[in-house]
């Protein structure tokens, strides 16, 4: 079985945009996604659960794919410079719903109101990362667990710093990754980032901010090239 989502004899996704070449995708992709990112926020979103999570997909990536908010219907690897070319092994398909639905039950299963910030800090990022393991997607997962955590996070009183996130792309995603490695998991990295972008006060989106310019320090990558989901037997 060769990769149903891609084009044939091509590495490029199958798209509703007609592209074929995998820089014009993933620009196309990144800006349109980012856009829908601001839709959606301004809307609002308060539903936790499997199927809010393929709503807010549907949402980003529903102009570019035609299964944008579908699990993927293959299994799927992605090769980690971290990880010196291995993949975090996300769900198989035939285990995407009930892993989903669980991860989520265990996040609303706790008292979050009753957590100090710093608590409610470590919880999210132990927690959150098993949504992201799930991969239940084809494309678009970290931008979807980064998106139903920002409004997770401000359902309870918080601010989230969307940008810091956004402009931190790989720290973010090496933080998922080292927090998905079962009994070798590892938080501070998730921990530290989210620290800095949950905030109590309203955040000072200027970009010349003394606060944004230390963090983008900390974090930011200006050459990220993530690499690509394969297929997997």
């Amino acid at each position: 079985m060769n990769d149903i989502y891609s084009i044939e004899n091509s590495a490029v996704l199958k798209n509703l945009l007609g592209i074929t070449n995998e820089k014009e995708l993933d620009l196309a992709e990144a800006e349109l996604s980012r856009a829908n990112m601001m839709l959606l926020y301004e809307k609002g979103f308060d539903d936790f659960s499997s199927e809010g999570f393929c709503l807010i997909h549907k949402m980003l990536f529903g102009e570019i794919y035609e299964w944008a908010g579908q699990y993927r219907k293959i299994n799927i690897l992605k090769r980690e410079k971290l990880l010196a070319g291995q993949s975090v092994w996300y769900s198989d398909v035939m285990n995407i719903g009930r892993e989903l639905d669980n991860a989520f039950s265990e996040i609303n299963k706790v008292s979050w109101t009753s957590l100090t910030k710093e608590d409610f800090v470590k919880k999210l990022a132990r927690l959150f990362p098993k949504l992201w393991q799930v991969h239940p997607f084809r494309e678009g997962n970290t931008r979807t667990t980064v998106m139903m955590m920002t409004f997770f996070t401000e359902h309870f009183g918080y601010y989230f710093n969307q940008t810091l996130m956004a402009d931190s792309a790989e720290y973010v995603r090496d933080s998922f990754v080292l927090a998905s490695l079962g009994e070798h998991s590892e938080f501070e990295h998730l921990e530290k980032i989210l620290l800095d972008a949950i905030c109590t006060e309203p955040i000072d989106y200027s970009g010349d901010s003394e606060e944004n310019c230390t963090a983008k320090e900390k974090y930011g990558s200006d050459n990220y090239q993530p690499a690509k989901h394969e297929y997997r037997a």
